[in-house]
């Protein structure tokens, strides 16, 4: 019987592993430059709900108020750190108007008054500034 039959070469080369590594180490190491944009991506969606949490505290406490209670103009809290170390960054701007019924801006108090607070903080992508706003209307009656 012949025995150069029954045998056979499987198996991988030398090459062939290192060429397969090769590969396999472009895909890991594409798949993990993701990974900081995850984090930044989530750190700004964090900030922004944070955002959005304190232009909501700040309407509450002013739909609370008297209405007579409402200055008008504009007040700047240059930080938040008063409420909580976290938000140190943040700044908050209230802006408080009269409005007449089609809500275009009017001088004289015609018993509605037009409320927006913008709330921004430092952006992690850009190094700029990100801003939300949220706006209601108070009136007198």
């Amino acid at each position: 019987m012949n025995l150069r039959l029954f045998k056979t070469n499987s198996g991988f080369t030398l090459i062939e592993t290192l060429i397969a590594l090769a590969i396999l180490m472009i895909a890991v190491l594409s798949i993990v430059q993701l990974f900081p944009l995850g984090l930044k991506a989530s750190y700004q969606a964090k900030n922004l709900s944070l955002a959005t949490n304190l232009a909501q505290a700040k309407l509450e406490k002013l739909i609370s108020d008297n209405y007579d209670n409402l200055a008008i103009g504009i007040t700047t809290e240059d930080t938040l750190s008063s409420i909580d170390s976290d938000f140190s960054s943040f700044i908050r701007v209230t802006e408080i108007n009269y409005v007449d019924g089609n809500l275009n801006s009017s001088i004289e108090d015609l018993g509605l008054k037009k409320v927006v607070v913008y709330v921004s903080w430092p952006n992690s992508f850009t190094g700029d500034r990100s801003t939300t706003s949220l706006v209601t209307l108070i009136n007198e009656f």
